[in-house]
C-alpha cells in the first residue's frame, strides 16, 4: 500500500510540472498581447536588467517591453509595454514602485502593482546606454551611447540639464577627427548633489580625457595603452575609473591623481562588461575569451572568475542593492545568480522565449507547425496551441532563409553564402559556396548538412580589370526558397566580383544541390527576389529601378518592367498577381502575364521588407524597414480596392518577415527585435 501510494503521489506530481509548464507556456505567450494578436511566441532580444530595491525582482528591458522575474524562482510576474516602444537599459525608483525603462524616443515610468503606464516622456537624442535614478529619487541620469547624458526630472516629465563633453564639440573637435583623434567613447560622473561631474572622454588613439562637465575645462590626460578606447565607468563615489581598451587588459585609473593602479589579467573584447558594484568595492569585467572577472578594488587582486559555457555568452549583469550578489543573463534568457565574494553559483534558472534576432519563418505545408530561425538555433512552434514542438535545434550560424519539405517532416534552412575568388597568373576563378541543413521536425535531430557550390571557371584578367588577389566575402544579398522547397535562389552582390558576374542570380536545385541557372541582365544591386507558388517563375527587383521575370525551365528572361529601386516582391498564391515595393515607398501590383500595372497602393512607410499574399489572394499584408518606420507597424490591404484592412503594432524594431497560414486565418509575423506574433486576419 505503501509503495502504491508513493507512485500515486509521483504520478500526480509528473503531471503537475507538466502543467505547470504548460501554464508557464501559455503565460507569456499570452500576457498583455497588442490589439488583433493571438500569440506571441517569442520576447525578444534582452537589453538591460536591474534588480529591485528590495532584491526580490529582476526587471529585464526587452524588444517586447520590460519583464519581471521572480529573483528566486525565474517566475513571469508581468510585462510592462506600450506596443511600439523598444526598451532598453531598466531602473527601479528608490522606493521599489515605479520602474523606468527607455531606449530610443521615449522614457517610459510604470506603476509596479498594478502595470499602469504612468508617463511617456519624449526626448530627442542617441540612444539610451544606462539609466540611474539620482540620490533624490526623482532625478534620472540618461547616459547615450553619442557621449551625450541628459537630467530629467520624471515627477514634472521635464528635462533640467544636457551634458556633452566638451572634447566632442566645435572646431577642437572638428580638428581631433580630421588629424584621425576621434572620440570614441564618453562617460559621466555627478556627484551627490548634481552641480559638479566629470566627464571622461575615450579617443582612437588611447588617450582619456577627462574635464569638468560644467564648464568644459580640461583637467588630466590619462594615457596608457595606444588603441581604440570602448569602454569607461566610474565608481559610484567617483574616485575611481576603469577604462576598457582594444588588445589590452582593463586599466583601473586613480580619477584624483591620475596614476594607474591596476590591471585586469585578460583584454576584453568588443562591448564587453565592465562594471563597478554600487558600494565601489568590486569591479566586474569579461575577458575575450567570455570569463567574467570579479575583482577586489581595495586589495587590486583577483576574487574570482566565473567561467563555464554559459557564463561566456552572458552580455548583461546587475548588482543587487547590497552588492552581496550578481545576475546575468544571456540571449537565450539563460540566468545565473553568483556571490559577489565567492563567486559560487547560487541559482540558476532558464526563461522561455527571449531570442536575439530573427531571419527566417515559415508555415509548415499543413499548417500545423511554424519555424522560426534566430542566431543561432531554429525553433518549431505548435501554431495552434502556441507551445515549443521541440527543444531548440542549434545551428551554430545564422540562418538565411528556412522552408519545409512538402510532407512537413524535415526543416531545410540555408545559411548566408559566401563568394571567393583566386586569382593564379592571368586567370580568375569565382565562386559561389553555401551550406544546407536538413532536420527532423519530430525529433528535432540533424539529419544532414551538404554544401552546394557554383563556380564560373577560369577566365582571363581582362586589360584595365583592377587586380584581384584570393579572397572571400559575403554575398550582399537576399536568398530565397520556392514555395516547394525544391528551389533556391541567391544574388551575387559582391563589389569583389567581376563586372560580368555581379549582380548575376543563381539558382540551384533542391536537395541535391546542382547548380541549375545562372541568372543575367541586371545592372545595379539585386535587393530582392520571390518564387511563384510552383516554382515556374523568378522576379527579382534591383536597384537599376527593374523587375524581371524568369523562366526557372530555362533559365530566360520573361518580362522587364521599369519601376523604381525595388526593395520587396511577393507573388500572390495564383502566380498571376505580383507585388512589389520600391524607394518611392509605394505597393505596386503587376500583371505577371503582360506586365502591366494594375494599381498603386499608397501610403506605406518606409522601404518595404516584408510582403505576403493571403491564400485567397485579397488580402496583401506588409511591413516596412528603414529609419522611417521602427515601430514595426504591419499593415494588411484589399487587393481588390487597395484600401486598409487594418493596421497592426506590436513589434518595436523593422518587420523582416510575413507569412501566411494555409488557410488564410493567421499571419506570422518576425521582426528585427526577435519577437514572433501570430495575428487574426480580418475576413
Amino acid at each position: 500500500m505503501k509503495i502504491r501510494n508513493m507512485l500515486i503521489i509521483s504520478i500526480f506530481l509528473v503531471k503537475m510540472l507538466f502543467l505547470c509548464d504548460s501554464i508557464a507556456q501559455d503565460y507569456y505567450t499570452q500576457l498583455n498581447l497588442p490589439e488583433g494578436a493571438k500569440a506571441r511566441l517569442s520576447k525578444g532580444k534582452i537589453e538591460g536588467i536591474c534588480f529591485s530595491p528590495d532584491g526580490t525582482q529582476i526587471a529585464v528591458g526587452s524588444a517586447t517591453g520590460v519583464w519581471l522575474y521572480d529573483a528566486r524562482t525565474g517566475a513571469e510576474r508581468a510585462l510592462f509595454t506600450d506596443h511600439i516602444s523598444s526598451v532598453g537599459p531598466v531602473v527601479f525608483s528608490l522606493d521599489g514602485k515605479t520602474l523606468m525603462s527607455g531606449m530610443f524616443g521615449n522614457i517610459l515610468l510604470w506603476d509596479i502593482t498594478t502595470g499602469k503606464l504612468l508617463k511617456s516622456i519624449k526626448r530627442q537624442g542617441s540612444r539610451i546606454k544606462a539609466l540611474r535614478i539620482l540620490e533624490d529619487g526623482k532625478t534620472l541620469l540618461c547616459q547615450n551611447f553619442d557621449g551625450s547624458a541628459e537630467l530629467w526630472d520624471v515627477t514634472a516629465g521635464k528635462k533640467k540639464q544636457d551634458f556633452t563633453p566638451d572634447a566632442s564639440r566645435g572646431l577642437g573637435g572638428l580638428l581631433r577627427a580630421v588629424v584621425g583623434n576621434n572620440v570614441s567613447t564618453a562617460r559621466l560622473y555627478l556627484n551627490k548633489t548634481n552641480h559638479n561631474g566629470i566627464y571622461a572622454v575615450g579617443y582612437h588613439n588611447g588617450k582619456i580625457r577627462l574635464e569638468d562637465a560644467t564648464t568644459g575645462q580640461h583637467l588630466k590626460t590619462l594615457q596608457g595603452d595606444e588603441d581604440y578606447v570602448r569602454q569607461l565607468m566610474f565608481s559610484p563615489d567617483g574616485v575611481l575609473l576603469a577604462a576598457g581598451v582594444s588588445n589590452a587588459p582593463v586599466r583601473l585609473w586613480d580619477v584624483n591623481t591620475g596614476h594607474s593602479i591596476m590591471n585586469m589579467t585578460e583584454k576584453l573584447g568588443f562591448s564587453r562588461i565592465l562594471m563597478f558594484s554600487k558600494d565601489s568595492k568590486t569591479l566586474i569585467g569579461q575577458t575575450k575569451s567570455g570569463e567574467i572577472e570579479l575583482w577586489d578594488v581595495e586589495t587590486k587582486k583577483l576574487r574570482a572568475r566565473l567561467g563555464g559555457k554559459v557564463n561566456s555568452t552572458i552580455h548583461k549583469l546587475a548588482f543587487s542593492p547590497d552588492a552581496k550578489t550578481i545576475a546575468g543573463v544571456n540571449q537565450a534568457g539563460n540566468f545565473r545568480v553568483w556571490d559577489a565574494n565567492t563567486g559560487a553559483e547560487l541559482l540558476s534558472f532558464t526563461t522561455t522565449g527571449h531570442i536575439e534576432r530573427l531571419n527566417a519563418l515559415a508555415f509548415s505545408p499543413d499548417g500545423s507547425t511554424l519555424a522560426s530561425g534566430s542566431t543561432t538555433t531554429i525553433q518549431l512552434w505548435d501554431a495552434l496551441t502556441f507551445t515549443e514542438s521541440s527543444q531548440p535545434m542549434v545551428t551554430h550560424t545564422w540562418l538565411k532563409a528556412l522552408i519545409f519539405s512538402p510532407d512537413s517532416r524535415r526543416v531545410i534552412g540555408a545559411k548566408p553564402f559566401k563568394f571567393k575568388i583566386k586569382k593564379h597568373d592571368a586567370l580568375i576563378k569565382e565562386s559561389v559556396l553555401g551550406t544546407l541543413s536538413v532536420w527532423d521536425t519530430r525529433t528535432g535531430n540533424k539529419l544532414s548538412d551538404f554544401g552546394i557550390e557554383s563556380h564560373k571557371g577560369k577566365a582571363p584578367i581582362l586589360p584595365g580589370q583592377r587586380r584581384i588577389s584570393s579572397s572571400s566575402s559575403g554575398m550582399g544579398g537576399t536568398l530565397v526558397f520556392s514555395q516547394n522547397g525544391y528551389m533556391l535562389a541567391t544574388v551575387l552582390n559582391s563589389e569583389r566580383a567581376t563586372a560580368n558576374s555581379r549582380f548575376s542570380i543563381l539558382v540551384w536545385e533542391v536537395p541535391d544541390g546542382k547548380s541549375h541557372f545562372t541568372l543575367k541582365g541586371h545592372t545595379a544591386k539585386v535587393n530582392a527576389l520571390a518564387f511563384t507558388p510552383n516554382g515556374h517563375r523568378l522576379a527579382s527587383g534591383s536597384d537599376d529601378k527593374t523587375i524581371r521575370l524568369w523562366d526557372t525551365s530555362r533559365g530566360t528572361e520573361i518580362l522587364n518592367i521599369r519601376s523604381g529601386k525595388i526593395r520587396a516582391l511577393a507573388f500572390s498564391m495564383d502566380g498571376k498577381v505580383l507585388a512589389s515595393v520600391s524607394s518611392a515607398v509605394s505597393i505596386e501590383l503587376w500583371d505577371v502575364a503582360t506586365g502591366s500595372q494594375l494599381t498603386s497602393i499608397k501610403g506605406q512607410n518606409g522601404y518595404g521588407y516584408g510582403l505576403a499574399f493571403s491564400a485567397d489572394n485579397k488580402i496583401l499584408a506588409s511591413g516596412a524597414a528603414g529609419s522611417f518606420n521602427i515601430d514595426g507597424t504591419i499593415r494588411l490591404w484589399d487587393i481588390a480596392t487597395g484600401n486598409e484592412l487594418s493596421t497592426l503594432k506590436g513589434h518595436t524594431r523593422w518587420i523582416k518577415r510575413l507569412t501566411f497560414s494555409g488557410d488564410g486565418k493567421t499571419l506570422a509575423s518576425g521582426s528585427e527585435d526577435g519577437v514572433i506574433f501570430l495575428w487574426d486576419v480580418p475576413r
